[in-house]
């Protein structure tokens, strides 16, 4: 009975062992990422509270801002013209709400996240203390906030994938 319970303990150390192994590679594959792509890892994926992940997510966020801005994102009443201080503003929250939706949304917690134009609202109105005008939120014959709040989750699903891919290889690896 005793030779048993030492092979027993032994197996469970020895999965100990490959269990930390393998979260090493996993974190590895986090950690060559660029730093946007580590801070999504962390906010959406990590075992960290919201309040630890603060700046995870304000790196997020400006990557998200920069991205709309670099793939030249048309704002609402912005023309042929560059976009107001007052346009950056919105979409710099805008990116902000879509990181809380992505977040909220994502595998493991599937929660509805900001699931309407009025959702969006309101959680402006909430956590910001800011308004935003969803009337129009898609409309064909112009830009709407609802194309670029489109655009962003698209990024965000992309940085997503972009992040998981090398993971997912691991995943093959160890099959």
């Amino acid at each position: 009975m005793g030779a048993q319970v030492q092979t027993t303990q032994r197996n469970n150390n020895d999965w100990r062992i490959v269990n930390g192994l393998e979260a090493g590679m996993v974190i590895s594959a986090v950690e060559n990422q660029p730093p946007h792509l580590q801070a999504l890892a962390r906010y959406c994926f990590g075992p960290f509270t919201k309040d630890e992940l603060a700046e995870d997510r304000e790196t997020i966020e400006i990557a998200l801002y920069r991205q709309m801005l670099t793939d030249g994102v048309k704002l609402p009443g912005q023309g042929k013209g560059k976009p107001t201080a007052q346009q950056l503003e919105t979409l710099r929250y805008l990116c902000m709400a879509a990181l809380y939706h992505h977040s909220e949304t994502t595998w493991p917690y599937s929660r509805s996240g900001l699931h309407s134009p009025n959702a969006v609202r309101k959680w402006f109105n909430e956590h910001l203390g800011a308004e935003i005008d969803v009337r129009f939120w898609t409309r064909k014959d112009r830009a709407t906030w609802g194309g670029a709040w489109e655009l962003s989750l698209l990024a965000l699903d992309r940085w997503e994938q972009n992040l998981l891919q090398p993971v997912a290889t691991l995943i093959c690896l160890a099959a």
